[in-house]
């Protein structure tokens, strides 16, 4: 069994590709970062688990050709490599205090050409590897403005990440494909991307490692799960719309 885990090279990519390894599959490190890459690997085959680094840009479209060209079979992709917004210096890379209307257009299209273009062509060019019962995992997050998050760039990313999603369900269902996709949305998490520490908010902030414990689990659900949004306590989203209608 392998599982490509894309963004894991730190934060809760690693985690998830530490948990699955440790359940048995063969771990690809997907990462752009050619010495964190292999560091990961190191660390993972330090616990035991079988796993190698594959370069993944995901703004590199012919990297990504590669990437998939090097991959014979798939049973999992984990689409977890993104960014939050165009990083500024002295800034977490994820601001969720920066106004809505401080975003530019260049800030938009930095982050949805990562996280929706990139990942979307890394999808499309695996698919032929995927196996027949193959899961396509996006972590993703909720979309509806609320006081504390409406960062515009990385939630107008996901949204079209999560519409993705929801269309190739669609067609693998209209197929009668055993294949499946389905997001992930892990909540509010302790990472290098938004500076939180676990346990804040009154313990609402998870660390990483009980994270990739989470998303890991939710994986590997028996469940047929194509099409849904699962939430970090294990609801679903039944009526996505409904988020877009606030």
């Amino acid at each position: 069994m392998k599982a490509l885990v894309t963004g894991a090279n730190k934060g809760i990519g690693f985690e998830i590709a530490r948990n699955l390894g440790k359940r048995g599959y063969d771990i690809l490190v997907g990462a752009r970062d050619e010495a964190r890459g292999p560091a990961a690997v190191e660390k993972l085959a330090a616990e035991g688990i079988s796993a190698a680094f594959i370069k993944i840009d995901l703004n590199d479209l012919a990297s990504l050709h590669t990437a998939a060209k090097m991959i014979d079979s798939l049973d999992i992709l984990v689409n977890n490599a993104g960014i939050p917004d165009s990083l500024k210096p002295g800034r977490a890379a994820l601001d969720i205090t920066k106004h809505t209307f401080d975003y530019t257009t260049e800030d938009l299209r930095t982050t949805m050409e990562t996280n929706f273009l990139g990942t979307h062509e890394l999808t499309k060019n695996l698919l032929s590897r995927l196996t027949d019962t193959g899961k396509i995992v996006n972590i993703t997050v909720p979309i509806s403005p609320t006081e504390f998050w409406h960062p515009l760039a990385y939630i107008t990313s996901k949204a079209a990440l999560n519409v993705m999603t929801l269309t190739y369900a669609y067609e693998f269902e209209k197929m009668g494909s055993h294949r499946q996709i389905f997001g992930i949305m892990p909540g509010a998490v302790a990472t290098d991307l938004n500076g939180m520490e676990a346990g804040a908010h009154s313990g609402f902030v998870k660390s990483l490692e009980a994270a990739g414990r989470m998303c890991t689990d939710i994986i590997l659900s028996d469940k047929n799960q194509n099409g849904q949004m699962i939430q970090y306590d294990g609801k679903t989203v039944t009526d996505y719309e409904i988020q877009l209608r606030g």
